[in-house]
């Protein structure tokens, strides 16, 4: 049985810049809300770094006067460029105020208690990414004297291996000792916890597989077809020529046209007249490159996790980099790790004309989808002192 109705606050990666991660925020708020929960995301932001700034700055300036760069990039610049996904995120995540120090976040818990606290989801336990991992373990929650539930959703170390340094294993084993539950994204990750952390974990789907495709299909709703039906969409994020070797390889393989949801350019590559050119879509127009495409190609997590809930025949690229363990993990769920290249080889005609079984897709999907809304109603109780056992 569902848990009674709670204030929730969510901690994931600082919200802005990245659709998967924006996407994966608001499913987990619709969720929580359409089950009568009061959610908010913590805007957990690194510190600000003025000095570094000015540095930046001036190297910039003068890199514009030399000619090597076509624009500088400023704050005003950089918020125009990524003005439409902070549009959706403002219109449809709740999120608390800024929060830029250990002790503000401190403060905030105690001028706004909660029932709960969720870490998760996306690379929330991976330490290059993280403004203060120690955080994202729930530290601020220790000299405060007042019950809270503490669980993880689907929380990601990003890769197989352990980054953590020797005194932050030490102290997020300790933190995580506290935690009613534990959930991980990737099987990896429960592999991770128990060797790392002695704790056991769950692996719990992507948030966003909480929801249905007509939920996303609304965020769509009423924006004007932009003629890309039957076409290739192709989402890389790393630009490295091989990559590029395996696009051109799939869309030459289908005879295809093809199109992208990203910019071409970077801001510093535009001049003010071509300013429009490094401008990133909005979140609808990118969940409908994903409806309106006939194959995707992608070296992006959610942009595989899209293409399975779109039910688009789809390509995802290796990207050890960004952590390949998160696409094997994903893949494996569904038996389609064969979508999964790493080298231009890689793509034979028998690979891209493979039908993919969607209905049995589907019905894994449903079974995954099942598992993370069984997981939060399960541990979303309004009694503290219902612990899960370390």
């Amino acid at each position: 049985m569902p848990g009674d109705t709670m204030r929730v606050a969510i901690l994931t990666q600082p919200l802005g810049h990245n659709y998967g991660g924006l996407l994966q925020a608001f499913a987990l708020q619709k969720h929580l809300r359409d089950q009568g929960h009061t959610v908010e995301t913590l805007d957990r932001r690194a510190p600000a770094q003025p000095v570094q700034a000015a540095r930046d700055y001036g190297i910039n300036v003068a890199k514009f006067l030399l000619g090597r760069i076509g624009t500088i990039p400023t704050r005003q610049r950089h918020a125009m460029m990524f003005q439409a996904l902070e549009s959706f995120r403002d219109r449809h995540i709740s999120l608390s105020e800024r929060i830029a120090s250990e002790q503000g976040i401190r403060d905030y818990y105690r001028q706004h208690p909660f029932d709960a606290f969720i870490v998760g989801s996306d690379q929330v336990w991976r330490p290059r990414y993280s403004p203060s991992l120690t955080n994202y373990f729930l530290d601020f929650l220790d000299d405060i004297n007042r019950p809270a539930r503490r669980l993880s959703y689907a929380a990601s170390f990003g890769v197989d291996h352990w980054e953590f340094t020797p005194e932050a294993t030490a102290r997020c084993r300790d933190l995580l000792r506290r935690f009613d539950v534990v959930s991980v994204r990737e099987q990896s990750g429960v592999d991770l916890c128990k060797q790392h952390l002695g704790r056991t974990a769950q692996c719990i789907p992507d948030p966003t597989f909480l929801l249905e495709r007509k939920d996303y299909e609304a965020v769509i709703d009423g924006k004007p077809a932009p003629g890309n039906q039957g076409k290739v969409l192709t989402y890389v994020l790393d630009g490295q020529a091989a990559k590029q070797q395996i696009v051109h390889r799939v869309v030459d393989g289908l005879g295809k046209n093809h199109f992208t949801v990203k910019p071409q350019k970077s801001l510093m590559e535009v001049t003010k007249a071509s300013f429009d050119e490094c401008c990133y879509p909005g979140v609808d127009a990118w969940l409908q490159g994903f409806r309106d495409a006939s194959f995707v190609v992608t070296d992006s997590f959610h942009g595989t996790v899209f293409s399975i809930l779109f039910n688009k025949p789809f390509i995802s690229v290796g990207n050890r980099t960004r952590g390949l363990s998160r696409f094997q993990s994903l893949l494996s769920q569904f038996g389609l790790q064969d979508r999964l290249v790493e080298h231009a080889d890689d793509i034979t005609t028998e690979r891209l004309q493979a039908e993919i079984d969607w209905s049995r897709v589907n019905v894994l999907r449903r079974q995954q989808q099942d598992l993370g809304r069984q997981f939060l109603d399960d541990n979303l109780i309004s009694d503290p002192l219902q612990r899960a056992t370390p």
